[in-house]
């Protein structure tokens, strides 16, 4: 028969599992976190740059948002207030730039009741400022249920007096 031997203690105590996990999931974060803002750093410094440009031409004392737009051409457009502290917007295009008060144009809950009356069963994805054919827009982006399929749609209405411009249907599936 064997003796009875007793057994050296684990190396690894319940208390420095916790450790080691604790460790290992601060230092996978501080990872993601560090690639993370190294891909958007790009991101945000462009549009760093458009609120910054959008300041000096648009005469603006602070911005509300910004995001950059593509249809016919990438855009910036930028919200803010302008030294009366009116809200302006101002659309940054490569080598110029259009700066208009909001009370110029159609505000985005007029565009989304006039849209409303005209398709009370569509069901709006988004309602957004940009530019089509050089022309300040609202681009409302929805769906309707046509012949028993869902069908999306892109229509503008221009933004200084809410006309109607174009409608686009996307190809269903």
């Amino acid at each position: 028969m064997r003796a009875n031997r007793s057994r050296r203690p684990s190396v690894m105590t319940p208390w420095r599992w916790v450790l080691l996990v604790s460790l290992s999931i601060i230092v996978i974060l501080t990872a993601l976190n560090v690639y993370y803002r190294s891909v958007q750093s790009p991101v945000w410094e462009e549009e760093r740059n458009a609120e910054d440009q959008a300041m000096q031409v648009g005469s603006l004392s602070g911005v509300d948002s910004s995001y950059h737009y593509v249809w016919d051409e990438p855009v910036w457009v930028v919200k803010g207030k302008d030294h009366n502290n009116d809200i302006t917007y101002v659309w940054l295009k490569n080598e110029e730039s259009i700066t208009l008060r909001a009370d110029q144009g159609k505000t985005k809950a007029e565009i989304k009741d006039s849209f409303m009356q005209s398709k009370p069963d569509a069901l709006i994805e988004h309602i957004k400022l940009g530019l089509f054919g050089g022309e300040p827009v609202w681009e409302v982006f929805y769906e309707r249920n046509q012949a028993g399929e869902e069908t999306h749609f892109y229509e503008f209405y221009r933004f200084r007096d809410g006309s109607f411009v174009v409608s686009y249907k996307l190809p269903t599936r």
